[in-house]
């Protein structure tokens, strides 16, 4: 276990523990059932410590062995001999008993762990309540997968693949965790948005209140994860690793979940995958001149035609429609 792990650890079992620390250890504990095993492994021997008082050192275990039938002995010595080796079988039971009690535990709860899944398909838009009493609006062409209880967990975790918006309920003990892509987002109770498509290599995160803890699957340093607060944005490219924070206004974090369309300098690859998955169309891009086509526009619930003179006027981009499929061509995007 990295000192760092077993630090935070420490912290939070002597109750010193401080809100990076815990961040730290929310995070570790989030990634496997092992960790979370580990965990109460050192938990339960921090506990029973105070238990055990010092003893004289024992005799090698050979020799503890050949006194399994002793010879008749004085009663003082005989009390003397049970005392010193009857608390070293029972701390011996006890660590077997432990042992023996983490394995069965962790193998029921691998058992007892139902995840439910929830999908939105292209051209829907889906609002959930998890176990928590937490609210998701999951956006479509979307899936997101969580624990049908919360309660036995140390924290309440969620998978993504697409785009969600969240409305967490506040809960100190147990951090609210979103895993999407390659990112690892933790928060305590606030609301904010993901994107993060598997098709796509751009995954952005917006606070619109309280405060949440980013972390990529390469950062080994849990101390460096990003923090954004309310109207911060954070984009994460996959394909050169690289993040970039900006402002965002706090309307625009979940106007998705209104109806409304909102492109900033997006690529076209973006724009065309974005209105194929609301308007639940195919779309052919495959004829579109260049590839540094973007688009800057709000669409506030309009219909695709809308969207798609918008795409003619300001980018050159024509657009025929034959039964569900739209073919795009041209485009001044040099």
């Amino acid at each position: 276990m990295e000192d760092k792990i077993w630090n935070c650890i420490v912290k939070r079992l002597n109750g010193t523990e401080t809100a990076d620390s815990k961040i730290i250890l929310d995070l570790w504990l989030a990634e496997s059932e092992l960790n979370q095993k580990k965990y109460k492994e050192a938990k339960s021997i921090w506990e029973l410590s105070p238990k055990i008082q010092p003893e004289e050192p024992s005799t090698p275990f050979h020799q503890f062995a050949t006194q399994l039938v002793p010879k008749p002995e004085p009663s003082s010595k005989k009390i003397s001999l049970f005392w010193k080796y009857g608390i070293a079988a029972t701390i011996t039971a006890l660590f077997l008993m432990t042992g023996l009690y983490f394995y069965k535990n962790n193998h029921q709860s691998k058992q007892e762990i139902d995840w439910i899944v929830k999908r939105a398909d292209f051209g829907q838009m889906i609002k959930i309540n998890l176990p928590d009493s937490s609210t998701v609006w999951l956006n479509s062409g979307s899936e997101i997968s969580f624990a049908s209880t919360f309660s036995s967990q140390p924290s309440r975790l969620v998978k993504l693949i697409g785009e969600a918006y969240f409305e967490v309920k506040h809960d100190q003990k147990h951090p609210f965790i979103v895993k999407s892509n390659t990112l690892t987002t933790t928060v305590y109770g606030t609301s904010f948005s993901i994107k993060a498509y598997q098709n796509e290599s751009i995954t952005s995160i917006a606070v619109n209140s309280g405060k949440v803890g980013v972390l990529g699957a390469d950062q080994k340093n849990k101390d460096l994860a990003i923090m954004l607060l309310p109207n911060d944005q954070l984009i994460y490219n996959d394909i050169n690793k690289s993040f970039a924070k900006s402002n965002i206004a706090n309307g625009d974090v979940n106007s998705w979940t209104k109806g409304v369309l909102l492109f900033e300098q997006a690529p076209i690859e973006e724009v065309v995958q974005t209105l194929a998955r609301k308007y639940n169309v195919k779309i052919d891009a495959t004829q579109i001149s260049g590839s540094g086509c973007r688009l800057t526009a709000r669409f506030n619930s309009q219909p695709i035609q809308v969207v798609l003179k918008a795409l003619k006027l300001s980018l050159q981009i024509r657009s025929t429609q034959v039964g569900q499929t739209i073919y795009l061509k041209g485009g001044n995007c040099m």
